[in-house]
Order: structure tokens, then sequence, then C-alpha cells
């Protein structure tokens, strides 16, 4: 015998509900906000990095200034106990490639290129004498050199140096009486500086306050624009 039921309808069920995975998936991504807060973050990090990492060059750039302005001013006075005088800019001596300022002087000076003696004639006065151009010149020979110049970064070439560089690529400033005029300088001894890291912004502000003849330094030139960053020998 056959027993009949009556036929059970199978129930489905579609719901919405998905995959748990799916849904964590979602709930861990990152909105449009937190990203930009994220990258907000980083590059505030970037920034004190940065800061902190140039003023670290920047006080490392001016303890190797001091270093080398206190290896220059020995030599000046090396030069001074071998001559009797600093070495003074002349009018009657030129120098490569139309540089003719004291800061090409000064290198010409301490590496035995230049160098100072009596006038042979009737007047008998000091006058400076340019020796050579070429540090590879045989008549310095007998001229003593008092740096080491390939111990500084230096423009021109190995062969013939000009300007002795500060850390920032700025010729060391000197200044000196021109001529051996004595009557006219009224500073004790020289002026030696680092521009720092202004450079020519700052060499400009402070040349308003010196004067070329004298060497008189004006009392208010550490007030005067961008002149905060100069090195001088000695400091």
């Amino acid at each position: 015998m056959f027993s009949s039921k009556p036929n059970t309808p199978t129930l489905r069920f579609f719901g919405t509900c998905r995959p748990a995975r799916l849904r964590d998936s979602r709930r861990r991504a990152f909105t449009l906000i937190e990203l930009l807060m994220v990258i907000a973050v980083i590059l505030i990090l970037a920034g004190i990095t940065f800061g902190i990492s140039r003023g670290v060059q920047n006080a490392q750039a001016r303890a190797q200034a001091k270093a080398e302005l206190a290896v220059l001013s020995q030599a000046l006075e090396q030069f001074k106990s071998r001559y009797g005088d600093y070495p003074w800019h002349s009018s009657a001596v030129s120098f490569p490639g139309g540089e003719d300022d004291t800061n090409v002087m000064l290198t010409y000076a301490l590496t035995g290129r230049l160098k100072l003696e009596r006038d042979q004639n009737n007047s008998g006065e000091i006058r400076a004498v340019k020796v050579a151009d070429s540090m590879d010149s045989p008549d310095i020979e007998n001229n003593p050199s008092f740096i080491d110049i390939t111990r500084f970064t230096t423009s021109g070439t190995d062969e013939t140096p000009l300007m002795i560089l500060d850390p920032w690529g700025n010729p060391y400033k000197y200044w000196y009486k021109w001529d051996n005029s004595p009557e006219d300088w009224d500073v004790f001894g020289y002026h030696l500086y680092s521009s720092g890291p202004k450079g020519n912004s700052a060499h400009n502000a402070l040349k308003g306050k010196i004067n070329e003849t004298t060497g008189v330094l004006a009392d208010d030139f550490r007030e005067v624009a961008n002149v905060e960053g100069i090195i001088f020998a000695g400091e």
C-alpha cells in the first residue's frame, strides 16, 4: 500500500547577510579622513626631522668655519713674523682672471706666491710682490707656505688656487690696509671672517659698515639686517 503524504513545500531563505570575513574587511578599511590624518602626521614628522638635520648641518658648518679661521689667523701671524707685517693688497699686483681683491691676495700670501720685500731703489719702501701664479713654479721654492692649501676648499684650480672658501662655498673675507698705508689704517690688526650661510647678502650688509681706508668697523654693525650669521676669527 502506498500512503500519500501531503507535499511539504521546501522553504528557502534569501537573507541579506554577508560573510563575516567581508564585514570585517570593510570595517578595517581606512576612511578618507583617516588617510589624510596619517599623511598630515607623516609630513609633520618629516618637517621636524628635516629641521633637526638642517640645524645639525649648520652647527657643523659653523664649527668648521671657526676651525679654519683659527688656522688662517695662525698663518697670518707666521707671515707677519717672517715679513714684519700682515699681507696687504697692492694696486700694482694683478691676479689671474681679473681677480684683484684681497681674498685672492690672502691665498697667494699664505701659499708663498706673494711676499713683502724692500724696494731695491733709493726709496727703500716695503712693497708687496707677486712671486708666481702657479703652485708648481720653482720661483716659490724659497718662499714658505704658511698653510696646507689642500686641506681647504678653494676656487680656481689645484695648480692655481685663488680664494679660500668657507663651508657654504663663499670666500673668507680679509680686510687690511692697501699699498702699505699705515698712517690711514686705524685698526690694530685685520678683519677676517666668514659671511656665514647668508653669503653675499651678509657680506654686503657688513661692507657698508667697514671703512675700507681706515678699517674702522661701525659700533652698530650687529644691528644691520643679514649680518647675524657672520663669524669673525677668534669668536
